[in-house]
């Protein structure tokens, strides 16, 4: 994490020397985590303990716990013609906790349950690397960016429990999806430093989507020169879905996020 940090920075740095502006954040995200796997009649939770003690033998837990998570990005403006600009940005989504009961037969991405697991620890652990490119429009009333990119994330999910009388690490995998979206971003325009966003990342085929929500209120200090420090607070909400097969996955994260960072 830090030389992810110290990487974005330096990267900020340099192309506030040679181009026409560079951003660049950091911030703490409380991330509730929701959702569920299910493949068939069986299904998973990923945050519901009630449905670790409902008598049903096809719905199970993974008892997650909602986490706050760091995020830091950069973004870097440049005076190219028809080149897009461009925005890093790299979140962690980690969580852990303890289940009663999980039901088998269910695949989470390329992560597979066998059979009914009691007394689980669970693990998932998740790097978000996102990229995007986008064009800027500066109309009177907002500063508006529009424009196309990935958010591709490596995982890995770990599920130690009882199956059947033994006791082991029934799930340790790692996997990847990379997640393509539409992007749309304005920025109103200041008010005694104040001003307020709204971000989208959107892609959506057939029974499968990606959804990505955010509102802010920013305050920016115009109180070094070139460099502007600013403070932001606001919600966001994540939810992607993939159906393969007899298998749906549906994955949330929404919550309140706190951020610093300066604009050159």
């Amino acid at each position: 994490m830090k030389k992810i940090i110290i990487g974005l920075v330096a990267a900020a740095s340099i192309a506030s020397a040679d181009f026409i502006g560079a951003s660049f954040g950091a911030g703490l995200w409380q991330q509730n985590i929701s959702g569920y796997a299910k493949n068939g009649s069986t299904i998973n939770y990923f945050n519901k303990e009630s449905a670790q003690h409902d008598g049903n033998t096809n719905t199970g837990d993974l008892g997650l716990n909602n986490e706050k998570n760091p995020y830091v990005w950069v973004k870097i403006i440049h005076p190219v013609p028809l080149f897009p600009n461009v925005k890093l940005q790299y979140t962690k989504y980690d969580s852990s906790g303890h289940s009663d009961y999980i039901a088998g037969s269910v695949k989470i991405g390329d992560v597979t349950i066998n059979g009914a697991i009691t007394n689980a620890s669970t693990s998932q652990t998740i790097n978000s690397y996102d990229l995007t490119f986008f064009y800027e429009f500066k109309p009177v009333v907002a500063d508006i960016e529009a424009g196309f990119g990935v958010d591709y994330w490596q995982g890995h999910t770990t599920i130690y429990g009882t199956s059947n009388g033994v006791t082991k690490n029934w799930v340790d995998n790692d996997w990847t999806i990379p997640l393509p979206y539409l992007y749309g971003h304005i920025e109103t325009m200041q008010m005694f430093g104040v001003s307020v966003i709204g971000n989208i990342k959107w892609a959506s085929m057939g029974d499968s989507h990606h959804y990505d929500y955010m509102g802010a209120v920013k305050y920016t200090m115009d109180i070094l020169g070139p460099v502007n420090p600013f403070i932001k607070v606001g919600y966001r909400y994540k939810n992607l879905k993939g159906t393969d097969g007899d298998t749906t996955t549906e994955l949330k994260y929404q919550g309140l996020f706190a951020e610093v960072g300066a604009k050159w």
